[in-house]
């Protein structure tokens, strides 16, 4: 089950357009993205154990990566080059070496970070002990 849905992001967070149709596979990818940086802390399993003002941060953290690949595309946010211009006619419109302008080689949204920086989600350190199974934050 999804963690943000989309009454939650387009009425509370006011994210950029995106069609109801497209925005189960941005949510998705949106979420997986956010595990990945969170090194799998939190999960649509486990998400309602966190404290509530945390919910938000990762529910708005989500949604800014929505938006993010709402601008830059997912394909091009992943890999970071999108499909390298296009011709009309006799001319051709080329981005370079065929990277998106602005994000360079990261696929996270700069915004993510503002909203998990307080969490403790962000935290490189790797509990051993049912690591998987608690968020650090439940341990104490």
């Amino acid at each position: 089950m999804a963690i943000v849905d989309y009454e939650y992001y387009t009425n509370t967070f006011m994210g950029l357009s995106v069609s109801d149709t497209d925005f189960p596979r941005f949510e998705t990818w949106a979420e997986i993205a956010i595990q990945h940086i969170t090194m799998g802390r939190v999960n649509s399993n486990n998400f309602t154990t966190l404290p509530e003002i945390f919910q938000t941060a990762y529910k708005n953290a989500i949604c800014a990566q929505i938006s993010y690949y709402a601008v830059y595309g997912i394909e091009a946010a992943i890999i970071g080059a999108d499909s390298g211009g296009f011709s009309v006619g006799k001319v051709r419109i080329d981005n370079g070496n065929n990277k998106v302008k602005g994000i360079g080689n990261t696929y996270i949204c700069p915004a993510v970070y503002g909203y998990l920086e307080q969490t403790g989600l962000l935290n490189p350190q790797i509990d051993t002990t049912d690591y998987l199974y608690y968020p650090l934050w439940l341990n104490a």
